[in-house]
């Protein structure tokens, strides 16, 4: 059969220029072929974005608008031949049954260069003839061409997207460079990749949990997890996970190969090429969020310095040790969230033991419980002249000898020490677990020693 009409890719193609969508051109060239073979449709089969499915990415004729979209396994349908293997499909029979209806005849061609695709012919009221097969490979070539143009054009868009959001980041970020804008300007990003929701978890002081520092969307993210929980992969290359029963890409965040984080975006239902754009911004993302970092932690060092400061000209002034004790546990409780704090000295009265002087708030069976100088959490501190951070304060095996009074979760606990000399402790005691980051500890023993240096004064004075 030799057709005196010819495909009219001139015309299609000149569209291109006035900006028609590279589908329409497609969907022109597809249906021709259906008017030219008499066949009730005409589709294109591309491969999904995960790859374990194909989908009508384009469909002419009949039910078009009803089966565009529609994916399928490979190895589920009769035109697994072409899917898989890249030969020419030719099929006709009156008892096959496939998911868009009953076909009786059917051609399918590969694109060449493109796997897993194919373009078919399905349901001629007569068989497809040898003419048809060569139609169907003449137009192959052609419309491979066409689908490689638009994934081109796809990711140029999506490299604009990118390119947009970065030259306006500066801008979004002003002069301000603090955590909570580092995250809006990044929350601006994920809304377009992901509008369905997102989040970002950064890791805690001790890199052991991640910590959820932004969500959007309606849809339930964890507030934390520890690393354990993740896919041992998920460091090298973006993973999915389920959070409430909707899937989620994970991309790790790291600068320098050291690992600041995560960013999950909420996989959309139709899993469309959307996120493609997203791995090359991930090294920018985590520069923003380091530097935003960096900002707020030398904001606050900033503050406790001067807070110390302003702690050792007011000690300067004080002349009784009460004076002393009250401020330094007054300015514990403000730079450290803590439920009491306990300063103990030696006791006089039994050499081996130390005196709880000044519990804040008062409570009784603090205020009445002499732990020993050695064998206990507070005296393993005095002994030793070395700090203790136990989150687990029940388990801890300094707490198991001689237990702190009062059924309290977690402690800090630092020495009050002047050069090499210990003086006493200081601890806080909380009632719900926490971890006590690194900077707090640091913090605390920073804290503790100014109020040795004014509490070894005193002594002296009053020697």
């Amino acid at each position: 059969m030799d057709y005196a009409e010819q495909p009219a890719w001139g015309v299609w193609l000149a569209g291109l220029d006035t900006g028609v969508p590279v589908g329409e051109a497609i969907e022109s060239a597809l249906r021709w072929l259906v008017d030219q073979t008499q066949a009730q449709q005409g589709i294109l089969l591309l491969p999904d974005p995960s790859g374990d499915h194909v989908e009508f990415a384009y469909v002419a004729g009949e039910r078009a608008e009803e089966l565009r979209g529609f994916r399928l396994r490979p190895q589920d349908t009769i035109l697994e031949p072409t899917l898989a293997r890249g030969e020419v499909w030719d099929y006709y029979a009156r008892t096959h049954q496939e998911p868009i209806g009953a076909i009786t005849t059917g051609i399918a061609v590969p694109l060449p260069g493109l796997a897993q695709s194919a373009l078919a012919l399905v349901n001629r009221p007569e068989p497809f003839e040898p003419a048809h097969r060569a139609l169907l490979i003449q137009t192959a070539t052609p419309l491979a061409l066409l689908v490689r143009l638009n994934r081109a054009l796809q990711q140029l868009e999506q490299r604009g997207r990118a390119l947009k959001w970065l030259s306006r980041l500066p801008q979004r970020l002003g002069a301000d460079l603090s955590l909570q804008r580092a995250l809006e300007a990044i929350e601006s990003l994920m809304r377009k990749a992901a509008p369905e929701g997102g989040g970002v978890w950064l890791y805690d002081e001790n890199r052991r949990t991640l910590l959820q520092a932004m969500q959007y969307g309606a849809l339930p993210l964890p507030t934390q997890f520890s690393i354990d929980e993740l896919p041992s992969e998920w460091v090298n290359t973006p993973v999915e996970l389920i959070w409430g029963e909707r899937p989620h890409r994970v991309y790790a965040l790291a600068l320098s190969e050291q690992p600041l984080g995560l960013l999950a975006l909420a996989l959309p239902t139709e899993a469309p090429d959307a996120f493609d754009w997203i791995p090359p911004l991930l090294g920018h993302i985590a520069l923003t969020l380091s530097n935003a970092l960096l900002y707020e932690q030398t904001a606050q060092r900033a503050h406790h310095m001067a807070k110390l400061y302003d702690l050792s000209l007011q000690l300067g002034e004080m002349h009784s040790l009460r004076e002393v004790l009250n401020l330094l546990c007054r300015t514990a409780h403000e730079l450290i969230p803590h439920d009491h704090t306990v300063i103990y000295l030696p006791s006089r009265r039994e050499p081996d033991r130390l005196a709880p002087v000044y519990v804040e708030p008062l409570t009784e069976h603090l205020l009445s419980h002499s732990p020993d100088a050695q064998y206990s959490l507070p005296g393993w501190v005095y002994a030793f002249n070395a700090p203790i951070a136990a989150p687990d304060l029940p388990q801890h095996p300094q707490n198991l000898k001689e237990p702190l009074p009062g059924g309290y979760a977690s402690a800090l606990a630092v020495p009050l020490q002047v050069a090499e000399r210990t003086l006493g402790v200081m601890m806080l005691l909380s009632e719900t677990p926490r971890e006590f980051t690194l900077s707090e500890v640091e913090l605390l023993f920073t804290l503790a020693n100014t109020g040795a240096l004014r509490l070894h004064a005193l002594e002296r004075v009053h020697a």
